[in-house]
């Protein structure tokens, strides 16, 4: 049986057409939200270099 993940924490690819409205609505767009998107990402990168 496959696990229920929430909307918010569905990645871009996950999330169906329908979907995306609320999945956008629901992203933290302030600069400490976009800061931090940059530096999980910046984090998740560091470790395959």
């Amino acid at each position: 049986m496959a696990s229920v993940v929430p909307l918010k924490e569905k990645k871009l690819l996950d999330v169906k057409l329908a979907e995306l409205p609320s999945w956008i609505l629901m992203r933290d767009f302030t600069p400490t939200g976009i800061a931090g998107a940059f530096q999980r990402e910046h984090e998740r990168r560091r470790k395959y270099h």
